[in-house]
């Protein structure tokens, strides 16, 4: 079940509604994140497609035992996104929408400091819910070798393969887009997931990172070097786009046999892209 939703800004600040935190003031009443509603795509008589277009969620949020200053957090955190127009997060579950906050519209709040109801609506573009999934192949056979090193946790663990030779599994129901980190030193960078070849022609020193981005943000692909200070430089022309080798292709559903060099470890997410949150976190 989802005992908790969070809300993300992309400056990395939150508010968390629910949860186990027994000192967390904010909790949540009703929502409709879970509400389906497309716009089907005629063409003639017909129906052949259809469209999310910008959908709106709704949010009751409640604070107990809270503060004027939780307040104006709140505020802050939500509106920061609006003011960027950059678009934050909104996580359920193991799911996630790219979303902003449309409108806030607090009830009851003159009668105690420690209490506050508002009604949040959040608006979204891109009206899919993205669950992620990621596995790092490692480069030495039988021996233990960390992942890649983030400067943050993320909130699972990563499944790990051992060898120049593993098997990606898709769990999902469709073919999903994915990322891919190969590390510096390396040279024209590959990995093989099942009947396709994911390559950059490029080179990248040791503390560098070839980075494909295939699950797109804010609507763009992206391929970028990525030096030890975060600083980044487009190389998305250098991405391999053949038959047999398209950079971003999508994994097809279910196992993939993968090969790689070996030679350093290679990190591969997936990404599922549903309707709604999923009901089960796993």
């Amino acid at each position: 079940m989802i005992h908790e939703i969070v809300y993300t800004n992309s400056r990395g600040d939150s508010v968390v509604f629910g949860g186990d935190d027994a000192g967390n003031p904010w909790h949540y009443g009703v929502t409709d994140i879970f509400s389906l509603e497309l716009e089907p795509e005629v063409l003639g008589s017909r129906i052949v497609g259809f469209s999310g277009g910008i959908r709106d969620l709704g949010l009751h949020a409640v604070m107990r035992r809270g503060s004027l200053a939780e307040r104006d957090r709140l505020v802050d955190v939500l509106s920061y996104d609006n003011r960027m127009v950059a678009p934050g997060t909104l996580r359920a579950g193991a799911s996630s929408i790219e979303c902003y906050m449309k409108s806030l519209d607090p009830s009851g709040w003159h009668y105690s400091e420690q209490a506050y109801t508002t009604d949040i609506v959040f608006t979204s573009d891109s009206p899919v819910w993205v669950r992620k999934q990621s596995t790092t192949l490692l480069a030495d056979a039988g021996r233990s070798v960390g992942g890649l090193d983030y400067p943050h946790d993320y909130p699972h663990d990563y499944g790990r393969s051992v060898g120049t030779t593993a098997v990606i599994t898709n769990p999902y129901q469709l073919p999903a887009r994915c990322d891919i980190v190969f590390p510096g030193p390396c040279d024209n960078p590959y990995v093989i997931i099942g009947p396709n070849r994911y390559q950059v022609l490029v080179t990248a020193k040791k503390g560098q990172l070839v980075i494909v981005q295939g699950f797109p943000r804010n609507g763009a692909k992206r391929i970028v070097l990525r030096d030890a200070d975060g600083s980044e430089r487009s190389i998305l022309s250098q991405g391999v786009r053949e038959d047999g080798a398209h950079v971003f292709a999508e994994v097809p559903t279910g196992p993939n046999v993968a090969s790689w060099a070996g030679a350093f470890n290679i990190e591969v997410s997936l990404y599922e892209e549903r309707l709604s949150p999923c009901w089960n976190p796993s």
